[in-house]
């Protein structure tokens, strides 16, 4: 079981500058969009949503003669985590026609969950039997984590505003560095958008 609550911020923000310093060299050099450039964009598009998580689990007392006067034992785990949301570059598709831009782009995915931090000063359990002793292992924690990791990346899956905003925000760079390089060079194009999900266009 787990507990958890979201900050997102746009990769896009701390590689802006970077971002329009590459424009602005390759702008002279390409004289239509560019597929790789269009990829980069999409990295770029990236969210990065930071979460407060609390992994809870219990600790089952043992049977037996051995386990006699064992407790069970609840705890809770506070960490502090990143997920990534964004679209995967290779499935990014262009086809140039003149001045028509046929773009293919897929859904928004969820990248792979990390763990940023665990303070050992917000790790709480209770109390254990003086006589018998039910210690909880380094693996049982990494488990209840796990588990509260998958829960989060669940309930993430099923926020659809958020993954279509991650979808937004992408198409919304690259047709901004669209636009860009169309007035470079005194080009006006269209962008027409394919999606990879439904194959439906606009």
């Amino acid at each position: 079981m787990s507990l958890f609550l979201v900050a997102c911020t746009n990769k896009n923000d701390k590689t802006k500058v970077k971002m329009e310093e590459t424009q602005e060299m390759e702008t002279a050099a390409v004289l239509e969009p560019d597929l790789a450039q269009i990829r980069s964009i999409c990295d770029l598009a990236t969210l990065e949503c930071y979460y407060h998580n609390v992994a809870k689990s219990t600790k089952e007392k043992g049977s037996g003669l051995a386990h006699l006067g064992e407790k069970e034992r609840k705890f809770w785990i506070e960490y502090t985590g990143v997920v990534k949301i964004g679209i995967e570059m290779s499935d990014v598709k262009m086809d140039v026609n003149g001045t028509s831009v046929q773009i293919t782009i897929p859904g928004a995915k969820i990248f792979q969950p990390e763990v940023k931090t665990i303070d050992v000063d917000d790790y709480i359990a209770t109390s254990d039997s003086w006589f018998n002793k039910n210690q909880i292992t380094a693996e049982e924690q990494t488990q209840a984590v796990n588990e509260a990791q998958d829960e989060m990346v669940a309930a993430v899956e099923k926020n659809k505003t958020l993954l279509a905003g991650a979808q937004e925000r992408a198409k919304t760079l690259i047709e901004n560095y669209i636009t860009q390089l169309g007035e470079a060079t005194g080009v006006e194009y269209q962008v027409i958008w394919k999606y990879a999900e439904n194959g439906t266009e606009r």
